[in-house]
């Protein structure tokens, strides 16, 4: 889902980390991005309340996805391998 920038109108993404996927794995990068800040290429990190209402409820959306598929893959990791014979 992309965003534009309320700055500069340029699209913004979610921030990213090779280190805590280095360190987490994909579980840790899912919660990075959703908890991270958005990112503009030209003026870097933008805080949430600087976008319209409308855009904080789709990020907010967003947000609880991104929960919701690491908290599933970490519980199906979990299960795959509680039964591991």
């Amino acid at each position: 889902m992309a965003y534009k920038c309320p700055r500069c109108g340029a699209e913004v993404s979610r921030g990213t980390s090779r280190g805590v996927t280095a360190a987490a794995g994909l579980v840790g990068a899912l919660f990075y991005m959703a908890f991270g800040a958005f990112q503009c290429p030209k003026c870097g990190k933008i805080p949430r309340s600087e976008f319209s209402p409308e855009d904080r409820a789709k990020m907010t959306r967003g947000t609880l996805i991104l929960v919701a598929v690491a908290v599933a893959i970490a519980v199906g990791v979990i299960a795959l391998l509680a039964n591991w014979n």
